[in-house]
């Protein structure tokens, strides 16, 4: 029998966008690492180093108005390093040039971007992996961003995992253009023969599409992964897409749901994101109590 799979990756949202700060300071960051490790957690993902015009350090690059003055990625790499967690590293989402199909304005800041963050980090025992923060849709061809920023990575870095979290567009993503199973395996059928040998892992948000579709969206993605010899994660959301506000923490049957349906299908289960959505330190007092029941359900496993 295979071993149940548990959460053991999140996400870290470092930037106010869709959903509030946790304004926790180097102590807090600190005691969630610790609840990381202590909960069996082994990789972290900072889903983006700077978004429109925020950032988490100031940076040449970006330029932003708004930026962190103690350097939030250091901060969360020591963090990591201390407890023994992978750390993969996000870019630069300027939130304008690639939602207007201008790709090459996203692709040559995030260029400069990436040589920024390796004189920055490179040297951290923490720092494992590169996050392409672009999500992927029907609407943006990702490959378009993926392709010469993850080029230019190997140019200097093979030895890193490189990691993307694309979406199933589904009914809770566009319910008048949702796709099938099949028409989402047939379009990563074409991904992932661009990107051969480019991305190493794809951990797919499970939030755009009903519970009842997850299985057979997962069984889909599955075929088409094995097929290319490509990992496959599921990207957990851990927040309530059917609540008419963003974002609380997902209802516990929802989770559940969710955890167990993808169990045959994935290598690796992560979230988005356990600071906000799963963690007794949350702003949140439902995502404490979230992470209680969580703990709980998990221990029969241990």
């Amino acid at each position: 029998m295979n071993k149940t799979k548990v959460i053991t990756g999140t996400f870290i949202d470092g930037i106010a966008s869709d959903i509030p700060s946790n304004n926790w300071n180097r102590m807090q960051w600190d005691k969630q690492f610790e609840n990381f490790k202590a909960s069996g957690i082994d990789t972290a993902i900072i889903i983006r180093v700077g978004w429109n015009d925020s950032a988490m350090y100031k940076s040449e690059v970006m330029k932003t108005t708004l930026y962190e003055e103690n350097d939030l990625v250091k901060i969360i790499l020591d963090a990591a390093e201390k407890n023994g967690i992978d750390l993969y590293i996000g870019l630069f989402d300027t939130h304008k040039h690639w939602l207007l199909n201008d790709w090459k304005s996203e692709v040559a800041i995030n260029i400069d971007l990436i040589h920024e963050i390796k004189e920055r980090y490179a040297d951290s025992n923490a720092f494992k992996g590169w996050y392409m923060s672009h999500e992927g849709s029907m609407h943006f061809h990702q490959t378009k961003i993926w392709k010469p920023l993850v080029q230019e990575i190997k140019k200097f870095d093979t030895k890193r995992k490189i990691l993307v979290s694309p979406r199933y567009h589904g009914r809770k993503y566009e319910p008048d253009r949702a796709i099938t199973p099949e028409i989402h395996a047939k379009h990563f059928d074409y991904v992932l023969t661009e990107m051969e040998n480019l991305i190493d892992i794809y951990a797919f948000m499970d939030g755009h599409v009903e519970f009842n579709e997850l299985e057979s969206f997962a069984r889909a993605t599955s075929e088409v992964f094995k097929k290319h010899g490509v990992t496959y994660w599921s990207n957990l959301e851990t927040f309530d897409r059917d609540m008419p506000w963003k974002f609380p923490p997902i209802e516990w049957m929802k989770m559940k749901h969710k955890l167990e349906t993808v169990q045959p299908y994935v290598e690796k289960i992560i979230t988005f994101e356990a600071p906000h959505f799963l963690s007794p330190y949350s702003m949140f007092p439902s995502a404490r109590s979230l992470y209680r029941r969580y703990m709980n359900y998990i221990q029969q496993y241990k």
